[in-house]
């Protein structure tokens, strides 16, 4: 007699593991053609998946990209949790943190034509799932400051301004980083790594 428990639990599994290879497949085909250009069908053979099954799983495209949006989430907390446990310089960590959360989200939605209209769409359809993003952010931030000014690693009280108001110019200096001339992904990561110098230079005790 089977376990009906075990069998819904591997069903489960199952549609998860679909929802983020489907995620999966919409963020590469986003990235280099946009949102507009790339169809469901498009979505579906990138998945290797029939379009009759990907239907199962979402109504359209936009809940294929919030699903696209709430997957990289995922992958950059696991990356900014990391950096917590690092043992190394405070300085090393916060650039570690700016790479882990803006340095993945730069390079996985790619460089090119398509981030402007990829950013627009975010704002219009998927505001609930942007903001669970950037609080991944915020949140390990915070965590990162607090313990390193309690370990005595920085003096918060030099920067002249609460936790908060810190952490988001911090962000706004990461989303400033990208003006200008389109930098490669390595030259973000590196114009994250010299705002990381600068803020961790405002806490130095």
């Amino acid at each position: 007699m089977s376990d009906r428990s075990e069998g819904s639990g591997a069903a489960a599994e199952e549609s998860t593991n679909r929802i983020e290879q489907v995620a999966d497949a919409a963020l590469r085909l986003f990235a280099r053609y946009g949102f507009k250009r790339t169809s469901m069908d498009d979505i579906a053979k990138e998945a290797g998946l029939a379009k009759a099954t990907l239907y199962l799983h979402f109504k359209g495209k936009d809940d294929v990209f919030r699903a696209m949006l709430h997957l990289l989430g995922q992958r950059v907390e696991a990356r900014c949790r990391d950096v917590l446990v690092m043992a190394a310089p405070f300085p090393a960590r916060l650039s570690a943190l700016l790479r882990g959360h803006f340095g993945t989200a730069y390079a996985s939605f790619g460089t090119g034509e398509h981030l402007p209209e990829l950013k627009a769409v975010m704002s219009s359809i998927a505001g609930p799932e942007l903001i669970a993003f950037e609080q991944i952010f915020t949140g390990f931030a915070k965590r990162l400051f607090t313990e390193a000014d309690k370990a005595g690693e920085i003096a918060l009280a030099k920067a002249g301004i609460g936790i908060d108001m810190l952490i988001g110019s911090l962000m706004f200096a990461a989303a400033g980083a990208k003006l200008g001339a389109t930098p490669s992904c390595e030259g973000y990561a590196e114009r994250l790594d010299d705002i990381a110098k600068v803020f961790a230079a405002a806490v130095a005790p």
